[in-house]
């Protein structure tokens, strides 16, 4: 049987994104996202420890996978979390070739990775597996100061800007969102009464907010505005977590104030008036 070198090549960097910046390796997500079979996972994970990066992976029985070793590095992609994003996003979509095999008429912006370090990525998951929480050095705008809290984690998400952690904050009493970019060191497990993220009600309501073109618009640039966001009707209808509101109305690039609404090249799109106040309190613990 001939061996496709360019999906052996795609199924090496997953291995190598996986342990970098999960910190932890498992033959199931091998085998569900490349269709594998154990043996076949287990396989490439000893082709890429052997031919690839010789001896950087261990098998850890505690974790039931691999982990890497204190001197890994990754020899076949960047380092860059921006990677491991579009790995995750493609393989989840079946898209392997398109987040892999950049083409020579296709390019996209690199977004800076803001200094998010493989390490911190590796223990907040491992504390969002366990349900465990963290100790963490954090600074923010009004605090820049480097400071300990204590949080209890449950979603990394990208905002399409940014990396932040959801989590319930000891100190404050409530689910904030924290940037990966500003955890000082790296996070330690602590022991006091992990918050379940059920009780996270901003991440588990979903509410429906209506986008239309900004009406500051002409009607030809309106009837631009319905074409590039694909708006049957002029009005676009999307659902959403409550807590990621904020997030998506600014991938979307919609104006939720009149003062913003009169900035329409920066904001094609407004929110409908009668939905603003489905909006979250935007608990970002003041690091804008």
């Amino acid at each position: 049987m001939t061996i496709d070198k360019h999906e052996v090549l795609l199924r090496m960097r997953a291995i190598e994104l996986l342990a970098y910046w999960e910190g932890r390796l498992v033959t199931n997500r091998l085998m569900n996202w490349f269709g594998l079979s154990r043996q076949q996972a287990s396989a490439d994970i000893k082709r890429y420890n052997t031919l690839y990066n010789p001896y950087s992976l261990i098998h850890d029985p505690s974790v039931k996978g691999y982990v890497p070793k204190a001197f890994f590095q990754p020899v076949l992609t960047t380092a860059h979390i921006n990677e491991y994003l579009n790995m995750i996003s493609g393989l989840v979509s079946e898209s392997h070739v398109l987040i892999t095999t950049p083409e020579p008429n296709i390019s996209a912006i690199q977004l800076p990775d803001r200094s998010v370090r493989p390490e911190v990525v590796r223990e907040i998951l491992r504390a969002c597996r366990t349900q465990s929480a963290l100790k963490i050095i954090y600074a923010s705008m009004q605090h820049p100061q480097w400071h300990e809290r204590t949080i209890s984690p449950h979603t990394i998400v990208y905002s399409g800007f940014r990396w932040y952690v959801r989590a319930y904050c000891h100190k404050s009493k409530i689910f904030k969102d924290f940037l990966l970019s500003r955890i000082g060191r790296t996070p330690i497990t602590t022991q006091v009464n992990q918050i379940n993220s059920i009780h996270d009600l901003e991440w588990k309501e979903e509410i429906e907010l209506t986008l239309i073109p900004n009406p500051n618009l002409s009607e030809p640039q309106k009837l631009l505005v319905e074409k590039d966001f694909g708006i049957p009707d002029g009005r676009l209808q999307i659902f959403v977590k409550k807590a990621l509101a904020n997030y998506t109305l600014q991938r979307y690039q919609v104006a939720t104030t009149l003062e913003e609404a009169k900035e329409f090249f920066k904001y094609p799109l407004i929110l409908q008036v009668s939905d603003i106040e489905k909006l979250p309190s935007y608990h970002f613990d003041q690091t804008r």
